[in-house]
């Protein structure tokens, strides 16, 4: 029987599509599409309980803080599992065009012209938002509800005012900041749908998404999403540079407590505290996902017809391995479903990146690929043994997000457990790899004939590597290409040669398509002339 499994977030409007296929990667149901709208246009201006050494949090003078957020969860896990509350079904049925002529006024912004440096605005229910979320706000006085009040908000007729019920509730919210100018605010986190939380530094535009969790993915049951049912705002300090925000999770499987420090800036950096209460069995639990969308890049075999060069919101994975290993993975759109998994106990880092940041190998002056956060993830403590694994989702539109990235402990989790885990997500421009080694430009990949004029029977690889100590390298000597695969095939014509218009190296070679019956897993890097690493080691499943 053909699965539909919800999938991605729309660029044109918050809204969710469905892929028809076989089991893949199901992004929220109802919900985080909606926060593509942004990448369309500018923002307004781990095994049991581990150790991880996150920052203390500064407890509100009312002595709330993470700790009775955790008492909440553990006594929600106790419970059976309940769905949240719906909203009236009139709302559901809007499309989001109709959804998005609802407007928070500027004017209703939480803390607007207290000084506090921070705003918060607050989404409307509707169309894929279909459940209230509950928002408190902690301050000196103490814990209160935020309570709705469609009176925030502009909407598009009268008679529609009156049908919204006085007690409806909030969708999510989103923060601003002074960030690109210091006398106007500009969004710096949105969270909006399902867990999904998205950030931005200075002079981006909305792209890739954070959730709090994964659960089995990819999976042939289907995918569980669990859901932030409560938010607590706390009050930030007078000219502050950061604000907390904390959070219940739920879940049939899952209850969990979630500390977010959030401190924007060039680069703004989320700090995430999670300990979660297992109400069962977890077959495959997705530690700090991250989602975003490849559609194509100057690797795609395949291209659609288009006149754009590239179109993706990011173009690699990174790993920071224990043994200093830095991997770099180019995304696919694969024409069928990828699930690779990479080895990563005591993982240094990991996260999806938008290395290229040139407008002219986009052209697109609407959607602004160049401008895409990265979103780099830093374990706090040992998270233990465990992997990586990435999932690639055939895609035919880029409006579906279709790449997915969590880590996943070795440990079996199972009922009645406690979990902890802590990280830092750096939302930046920034390359994460260390400027002392090279990294990867791009990847090119194509068909080539060996004779002219012959069949385009082979496969060439063109690798650029750039940074590092490689500007410095004109001997050819100097540099030595490595390049193996993960199972017997034929690689011919590997050589490096000095790229002038990068000031890097290139690293070449060819794969005869005869080699290819299945898809072939390749490593390459550019080593000095005692076999050390120049720069880090490309990883590729070159297909048929």
């Amino acid at each position: 029987m053909t699965r539909q499994w919800p999938i991605g977030l729309l660029k044109t409007g918050f809204v969710c599509m469905a892929l028809v296929a076989t089991p893949v990667l199901a992004q929220s149901g109802s919900d985080a599409q909606a926060q593509k709208q942004a990448s369309k246009t500018p923002p307004a201006k781990a095994a049991p309980a581990q150790n991880a050494d996150a920052p203390e949090a500064a407890p509100a003078p009312t002595g709330f803080g993470y700790d009775q957020v955790v008492a909440q969860a553990q006594t929600r896990a106790g419970k059976p599992y309940t769905p949240p509350a719906q909203i009236p079904k009139f709302l559901k049925d809007f499309d989001f065009s109709r959804l998005d002529q609802i407007k928070y006024k500027r004017d209703q912004a939480l803390w607007r012209d207290a000084g506090l440096g921070f705003e918060a605005m607050f989404y409307h229910p509707g169309s894929y938002y279909t459940y209230p979320v509950h928002m408190n706000l902690v301050n000196a006085n103490g814990v209160m509800p935020f309570a709705f009040d469609k009176n925030r908000y502009s909407y598009p007729s009268d008679d529609l005012k009156n049908r919204i019920p006085d007690d409806l509730g909030y969708a999510g919210f989103k923060l601003l900041h002074a960030l690109n100018d210091p006398n106007k605010l500009d969004e710096i986190q949105s969270f909006l749908g399902a867990s999904y939380f998205r950030g931005l530094g200075a002079d981006e535009h909305y792209g890739l998404s954070a959730r709090g969790l994964a659960i089995d993915t990819g999976s042939d049951k289907g995918e569980e999403f669990p859901l932030f049912t409560d938010f607590w705002l706390v009050e930030p300090k007078k000219d502050g540079d950061s604000m907390t925000v904390y959070a219940l999770l739920d879940s049939p499987s899952v209850s969990g407590a979630y500390r977010f420090e959030i401190k924007p800036g060039t680069a703004t950096v989320t700090h995430v505290e999670v300990t979660l209460f297992t109400r069962k069995p977890i077959a495959k639990l997705g530690i700090a996902p991250l989602t975003s969308m490849f559609s194509w890049g100057e690797n795609s075999l395949r291209r659609l017809d288009d006149f754009r060069p590239e179109a993706h919101d990011s173009d690699g994975m990174l790993i920071a391995s224990a043994n200093g290993e830095w991997l770099w993975r180019p995304l696919v759109n694969p024409q069928k479903l990828w699930m690779n998994q990479f080895s990563a106990g005591n993982v240094r880092g990991f996260g999806l990146l938008q290395r290229d940041r040139k407008f002219d190998h986009y052209q697109d002056l609407e959607y602004e690929y160049e401008k895409r956060p990265n979103a780099w993830i830093t374990p706090q403590g040992d998270w233990g043994e465990g992997h990586l694994e990435l999932v690639q989702i055939p895609s035919d539109s880029e409006v579906n997000d279709n790449i997915a990235l969590y880590w996943v402990p070795k440990a079996p989790v199972t009922a009645n457990q406690r979990l902890h885990f802590a990280y830092d997500i750096k939302w930046s421009s920034e390359l994460a790899a260390p400027d002392s080694f090279g990294h990867t430009v791009a990847s090119r990949i194509g068909r080539a004939a060996v004779v002219p004029g012959q069949p385009r029977n082979t496969v060439r690889v063109a690798i650029e590597f750039a940074g590092g100590d490689l500007g410095n390298l004109t001997d050819p000597n100097a540099v030595q290409p490595r390049v193996n695969a993960m199972r017997d095939a034929t690689i011919n014509n590997i050589q490096a040669v000095r790229n002038p218009h990068t000031g890097g190296w290139r690293l070449t070679f060819l794969v005869p398509t005869d080699s290819l019956d299945s898809p072939l897993e390749l490593r390459a890097f550019l080593a000095d002339v005692n076999g050390g690493a120049l720069t880090e080691t490309w990883t590729y499943a070159l297909s048929p």
